[in-house]
């Protein structure tokens, strides 16, 4: 029989449309399955990334290589991916140091925490061809750097006992001396300092900005383990001039936390950290309102106790 060449063109049309059909069903399977996997790793990246950042907190906070670990394994059994528990083995959980862009793993003073949780999900479509499961791995590290050297902004110190993650790398409660009159603050926790200098107004004032009515100095960098004077009293025209501070915009500072030496007319404290202090609010004649900032992810300055190794942290992929 002889066919014509329409009906030939007519069948070849049909088998390509059943060709395209049959590509387009397999790219769907396959796109759904991509979907949904995608989505899996994103949840588990999540997953890695809370517990590495636990477990470098641990650390920050004073923790042992340990405890970083278990700090970690621990956040990673709280979380589930698609439904599924999230796995993660002691060998998927190193404590190291973070630099130049490599992770070394050591249990001495270790900085950064290497987390790599997996999760077992379900295919969606695969599993009709028998590929039923997907496992996924994912890894994050979560570092900081220590704080051991900073450069003030504001002539004002705090009383570690503002920080109890400082309590528990020292061991004590140290609150400053009742005699350190810092405006709204009865407890006490702040006060002024010279830095190295007397105890006068004076010695506090230079230090403010000469727009603010100080002598516009500027503070030297300290260390952990220097020892500044702290100065007793109010001493209003340091109090105006952080109002003035504040009325020109300038509301987060650098300054040193210490740990109080002895009381009296000659007070001293010790550098044990730093931390971010923020003017919340500031009025003439009635002192001002303020909060403090340790340890956290975002802070800039960075702050926290040095001797724990505290700072800004970072989280790398």
């Amino acid at each position: 029989m002889k066919r014509s060449g329409k009906s030939q063109r007519g069948q070849a049309a049909v088998l390509m449309a059943l060709w395209l059909t049959g590509a387009f069903f397999a790219l769907t399977v396959v796109g759904i399955d991509i979907g949904h996997l995608g989505t899996s790793a994103t949840e588990l990246q999540t997953v890695a990334d809370i517990a590495a950042a636990a477990g470098a907190r641990n650390l920050l906070k004073g923790g042992s290589a340990s405890t970083a670990k278990s700090e970690a394994a621990s956040v990673v059994a709280k979380n589930k991916v698609d439904g599924q528990s999230v796995a993660i083995a002691a060998a998927d959980v190193h404590v190291g140091t973070y630099v130049g862009g490599v992770f070394a793993e050591t249990s001495i003073n270790p900085s950064a925490v290497r987390a790599t949780p997996s999760v077992t999900v379900n295919n969606v479509v695969a599993g009709l061809v028998g590929m039923k499961t997907s496992t996924i791995h994912k890894e994050a590290i979560a570092s900081f750097g220590g704080v051991s050297t900073g450069a003030p902004t504001l002539p004002v110190v705090l009383g570690d006992c503002l920080f109890p993650e400082i309590d528990q790398c020292f061991g004590t409660d140290s609150c400053l001396p009742k005699d350190t009159g810092f405006p709204k603050d009865n407890e006490p926790r702040t006060a002024w300092t010279s830095f190295t200098g007397g105890q006068a107004t004076g010695d506090v004032d230079q230090w403010i900005s000469t727009s603010c009515g100080g002598s516009g100095k500027t503070i030297p960098s300290y260390s952990v383990g220097d020892t500044i004077t702290i100065v007793p009293g109010i001493h209003n025209s340091v109090t105006h001039g952080l109002d003035c501070l504040y009325n020109q915009g300038h509301r987060q500072f650098m300054v040193p936390v210490v740990q109080c030496n002895a009381a009296g007319t000659n007070i001293t404290g010790t550098v044990t950290g730093f931390a971010t202090f923020v003017i919340d609010n500031a009025t003439s004649n009635h002192g001002i309102d303020f909060h403090v900032i340790s340890q956290e992810i975002s802070d800039l300055p960075l702050g926290g106790c040095a001797k724990c190794g505290s700072g800004k942290m970072m989280l790398v992929r």
